[in-house]
């Protein structure tokens, strides 16, 4: 938060942490109180209202909203209702103005550098200025609110651009009915409203009355105040999945947004959405086949949810997207910047004769694609700033792209970058530092050096990996948010709700709505002292259970990323939270605690899990056999797989016959593994094979096996295979790393009914990952006392569908799932 003049505002520095045990419950809701004018003009004396609130005449609807707020909490923490006029009466009440009015127009004083929700604050002996550059926003004419009204919306759109294009304006979900404000509209006022109230100790933790806290005093005065205050980050956008501004019936949740002061990022976005944007060039216009990416000999034309995959060698393509570009900013002169990254998913080269050998796999899995999709964008930007050189192109750096590209000297200066990460992954040193050494390279990469973050706060959603596990990472954000002070220009943050429909009992906000407001916090002023806010926080919203929901939050903080493997953990945190629930008692504190209660349903039934363990994976025995007696063409016609137990795969999600059975056998020679594997079919000519080179991400497009293996010192790798006997073989321990080779040796048979495989698996023992990490197997012989764990997985892909199958089912569409994994030993 950059503010001017801030030694003017006396008494906002936060406590220490040590100090901060140490006080009560009253003294921590005034940690922010200013220090009022020594005259002492009131604004609530006794209970009694002393001054109004003055609006313009024909105020903005967010000034009017700001004024009703400020109105509405003076009288929660005074019982005093200030009334709203929009001209002062005088009579010696004092004065709030609220928004732009006469008032401030004499003061010469201008929005105009109020950038990003920025604001004033400044005091008289009997006024106090609350002021930010707000505003109407009204609906573009070709958005159309209503499902019945999209096909008519098109019609139009498609005049307009000449083409049939996607409308990259996407406003639909910003509209509050119950509030009557948009998401898009300037509302600086109200921010300013929001940071006088946190001044007088009102915070908002959580949405709804529940997540409120409001002190209570009987006198109100005018503070001695002289700021401006911006933001440090500019974009401050958190979207939550089912509980979007406009999808608010109860405006609370819309008020919750604002009262953390976020934006819509329109400012940094103009009126349209980022992210996967390309899809509007392709998704409508299906006309030229040419235009859309070659995997297994076929064009991809309605993949990747019916959007399809576009080529980015096909120069139709690349003037098609020019057309659209330029048509959005013609139609749009307001737009300053055009989201046009690849439809999500889209992570595989094309294998047209165009786009041959422009993939970089030596890159490893984040770097494969780099210059292929980065040499498009790049290729867009310098054609559109010839004809439009104050906009700007926009990107994700994503899956296969987000790393710069090597191969391109210079970008051009209109292209920008949103980098895609989870930032509770820094939990992990390792990946943090990658991740700083990602967001340094892109910024000397880039010469506009306008660089955006996309994280995800997703951990409660709804069988999701962290389901009911207690996610704090709130000293990860502070660090994060200040390493990335002054280099990022704002975040887009996907925020996991629950759906109505699911039904389910606990609240996806339990723990994560701390993660929110530190975050939103530190996006305005992200040299704020943490530990500060969160003790403020323990006090404010735990009351008599501060220290041990401080217990519980410190120990969720360190130990959150082992809660699903470790049963002691789980233990601990039902431990320390039942504590807590007993020391708030049946109060407001004690319904705060009871959301994480709920919420934390699911990991206590993970704790059943674990403590059975994998006593019911299913088991294979691999047997002993000489190396010598193979030789490896895919056919399973030696005598060496005589005399085997053969196992079957069943369907993946619900256990029963597939369509197309799969059988395989295991064997063992000293310091190798061998699989055997069948998979039946309809006949060997109507195989989609989706690459027939090693390395190729391409290999999911079609028919494949999958190997997924844990050993007693490693967790997991991953061994693709295709019929054709390509192989694509990527360690799954943390990060997914596509430069790991497994250094398996793979013969594959097509025959009359179907494909085989013989698979040699080397093991290079224990000690592997440290001597090479990049190398080999790192494991022992497995044994009944010691095995591995492991699952045998096949897709089958056609026009007509995908049947997925696995030797242990998941119960899901995903084969990754090390919990169910077999069990494998060698007897």
């Amino acid at each position: 938060m950059h503010t001017t003049t801030r030694a003017k505002v006396k008494g906002r520095r936060l406590i220490s942490h040590r100090c901060a045990r140490l006080v009560g419950l009253a003294v921590a809701l005034c940690l922010f109180c200013p220090r009022f004018a020594s005259a002492q003009v009131f604004l609530v004396k006794d209970g009694k209202p002393s001054a109004e609130i003055v609006i313009a005449p024909k105020a903005p609807r967010t000034t009017a909203l700001a004024a009703e707020e400020l109105q509405k909490y003076i009288e929660k923490i005074s019982g005093a209702s200030l009334p709203i006029v929009n001209e002062a009466k005088g009579g010696g009440a004092a004065r709030i103005y609220v928004g732009r009015s006469a008032f401030t127009d004499e003061r010469g004083m201008s929005g105009k550098d109020l950038d990003y929700g920025a604001f004033r604050m400044e005091s008289g002996l009997d006024w106090l200025i609350l002021f930010g550059r707000d505003g109407d926003f009204t609906a573009p004419p070709t958005y159309i609110g209503t499902e019945a009204g999209r096909q008519r919306q098109f019609e139009e759109w498609d005049k307009l651009t000449g083409g049939t294009y996607g409308n990259p304006i996407n406003v639909g979900r910003g509209y509050n009915a119950k509030l009557k404000v948009w998401d898009q509209a300037d509302r600086g006022s109200i921010n300013a409203v929001h940071e006088f109230l946190r001044m007088l100790g009102v915070r908002w933790y959580f949405p709804g009355k529940l997540g409120e806290v409001t002190p209570r005093t009987a006198d109100i005065t005018i503070p001695e105040v002289n700021r401006t205050v911006r933001p440090d980050f500019a974009m401050r956008n958190f979207f939550q999945y089912y509980k979007t501004f406009g999808h608010d019936r109860s405006g609370e949740e819309a008020l919750w947004r604002m009262r953390l002061g976020l934006n819509s990022g329109r400012e940094s976005f103009g009126l349209g959405g980022f992210g996967h944007g390309l899809r509007n060039v392709h998704a409508r216009d299906k006309s030229d086949p040419e235009m859309f990416a070659l995997y297994g000999g076929k064009r991809s034309v309605d993949s990747h949810w019916g959007a399809g995959a576009p080529c980015l060698s096909s120069e139709a393509f690349f003037q098609s997207t020019l057309k659209y570009v330029r048509a959005v900013f013609r139609i749009y002169p307001e737009q300053e910047i055009i989201d046009i990254a690849p439809v999500d998913g889209y992570g595989d080269l094309c294998q047209c004769d165009l786009c041959k050998d422009k993939g970089t796999p030596e890159r490893g899995w984040n770097g494969r694609m780099s210059d292929y999709v980065w040499g498009f964008m790049n290729r867009v930007a310098v054609e559109i700033a010839k004809t439009d050189p104050d906009r700007k192109i926009n990107c994700l750096a994503y899956s296969g792209y987000q790393q710069p590209p090597e191969k391109i000297e210079t970008l051009s200066p209109n292209l920008t970058v949103i980098i895609c990460r989870w930032r509770s992954d820094f939990i992990d040193p390792g990946t943090r530092t990658k991740f700083r050494e990602l967001t340094e390279a892109w910024l000397e990469k880039l010469p506009s050096k306008e660089l955006y973050i996309w994280d995800y706060y997703l951990h409660s959603r709804r069988a999701g990996t962290w389901e009911g596990v207690p996610v704090y990472f709130t000293h990860i954000i502070d660090d994060d948010l200040k390493f990335l002070k002054g280099k990022s220009s704002g975040e887009f943050m996907e925020v996991a709700r629950n759906w109505p429909a699911w039904g389910v009992k606990w609240h996806a906000l339990a723990a994560n709505h701390l993660n929110l407001y530190v975050t939103a916090r530190l996006y305005w002023d992200a040299d704020l002292d943490v530990d500060a806010l969160l003790e403020e926080y323990y006090t404010n919203f735990y009351g008599p259970a501060r220290d041990e929901m401080r217990a519980f939050v410190e120990y969720a903080e360190a130990n959150w990323n082992s809660a699903t493997k470790d049963a002691k953990v789980i233990d601990r945190l039902v431990e320390l939270l039942g504590a807590a629930g007993e020391k708030a008692g049946d109060t407001i504190y004690g319904e705060r605690i009871a959301l994480l209660t709920d919420y934390m349903e699911p990991l206590r039934q993970r704790r059943d899990q674990l403590a059975k363990g994998r006593t019911d994976a299913p088991k294979v025995r691999a047997y002993y056999r000489h190396q010598a007696d193979i030789t490896l063409d895919g056919k399973l016609d030696e005598p060496f797989w005589d005399g085997m137990a053969t196992y079957s795969l069943s369907e993946l999600e619900t256990g029963r016959a597939p369509a197309f059975p799969t059988s395989f056998k295991v064997a063992w020679s000293p310091d190798s593994l061998y699989f055997g594997i069948v998979c039946k079919d309809a006949d060997g000519a109507s195989l989609n094979i989706g690459s027939d080179k090693d390395e190729d991400g391409n290999i999911f497009m079609g028919d494949n096996v999958e190997l997924l293996v844990e050993t007693q010192s490693h967790a997991y790798y991953q061994i693709v295979i295709s019929p054709s006997g390509a192989v694509m073989d990527l360690d799954r321990k943390g990060e997914i790393n596509s430069l790991w080779s497994s250094q398996v040796e793979v013969a594959s048979h097509i025959g009359d009914n179907g494909w085989s495989l013989e698979v040699r698996l080397p093991v290079a023992g224990e000690a592997q990952e440290v001597l090479d990490a990049n190398n080999g197997v790192s494991g022992r012989q497995p044994s009944e006392t010691h095995p591995w764990y492991f699952n045998i997985c096949r897709q089958r892909l056609r026009e007509t569908g995908t049947e997925l199958s696995a030797f242990s089912p998941t119960g899901n569409r995903s084969f990754h799932e090390p919990m169910k994994f077999g069990e494998l030993f060698v007897r």
